[in-house]
């Protein structure tokens, strides 16, 4: 049974936090938070409950889970579990993030599958130009870290799929980035995956390491240089390091370049990080190369510019 606890945390939980890792993209409102692409949406705070008000859809009002419930489709149990971090088990079944479960492994398994097949299909073939072209991947790192796309079905809309796996190699989530997006941004995350969590590309002992926002950026960093550097993807600027993470890395990692974003929202958890991590330092793009290096390594060296910044800096 869910306690009353449990949904006054939910409600209380970092709604804005969620919805980034969830793919939304929100920018500042004075206190609050908008919908970068749907100005009308806005997200408060009243006596530390996260609301938000769709002002374009009849002046729609509610609170975290029922945000969750209406536009991610979610049953009220997930959407408490999510917002309270609590697992929440029922009379008739354990409703939580079940990424860790051997029926979710299987299932994400065969949609990877197919995802990598449907990617090399003639249908395919705009998403694999997008990711040589667009994101400077080569069609043996398509293939190395599994990345897919699939086609549109009944009301599920097309899709590149971007598995994202823990230091031990299990996955952990599958983003989705959205071809054609309508509302609520172009990132989404499979049900049932772990939203939080960074994905680390070839992290080591004694081996420096850059952390970046976007996993697709991430395996571009692994790819041009990941004889030099392990990588971290966030996922999310809202995402957290554990712990355990921070003291591993300022432990066991010899230097660490901080390559968030070089906006607001990406500059802000370079702060954050900068003072979490104490052997780091601030690497962000240069903005007359692009926002990140997904859009740098068209204009740039990214494997030169962060030897000279690792052989600079650290």
């Amino acid at each position: 049974m869910i306690s009353k606890s449990q949904i006054a945390s939910a409600k209380r939980g970092d709604l804005p936090g969620m919805l980034e890792m969830l793919g939304v993209n929100l920018i500042r409102d004075g206190k609050g938070y908008q919908s970068a692409s749907h100005d009308s949406l806005k997200l408060f705070q009243r006596d530390g409950i996260w609301l938000y008000k769709w002002w374009s859809r009849d002046g729609e009002v509610g609170d975290g889970i029922q945000y969750l419930q209406r536009y991610f489709n979610m049953s009220f149990l997930q959407a408490v579990q999510l917002l309270s971090g609590v697992s929440i088990t029922s009379k008739t079944k354990q409703v939580a993030i079940d990424w860790h479960t051997t029926s979710w492994q299987q299932k994400s398994a065969r949609l990877i599958s197919a995802a990598g097949r449907y990617l090399f299909k003639p249908n395919g073939k705009e998403r694999l130009k997008y990711l040589i072209e667009d994101r400077g991947l080569q069609i043996e790192t398509i293939k190395r870290y599994h990345l897919g796309w699939l086609p549109a079905q009944s009301h599920m809309p097309s899709k590149i799929v971007v598995p994202c796996y823990n230091s031990r190699g299990g996955l952990i989530r599958i983003r989705f980035r959205i071809d054609e997006p309508k509302e609520n941004g172009r990132y989404r995350i499979s049900k049932g995956s772990d939203p939080s969590s960074p994905y680390p590309i070839g992290v080591a002992q004694e081996k420096p390491v850059i952390i970046v926002e976007s996993e697709l950026d991430a395996i571009l960093i692994a790819q041009e240089a990941g004889d030099i550097f392990g990588v971290v993807g966030t996922g999310s600027t809202s995402s957290k390091l554990t712990a355990s993470a921070v003291q591993y890395l300022n432990n066991k990692i010899p230097g660490i370049l901080i390559c968030m974003d070089n906006d607001q929202s990406g500059q802000d958890k370079a702060d954050i990080l900068k003072k979490e991590l104490s052997n780091s330092v601030n690497c962000t793009i240069p903005v007359e190369y692009g926002k990140d290096p997904g859009e740098a390594w068209k204009n740039m060296d990214l494997r030169e510019w962060f030897k000279k910044n690792k052989q600079k800096e650290l």
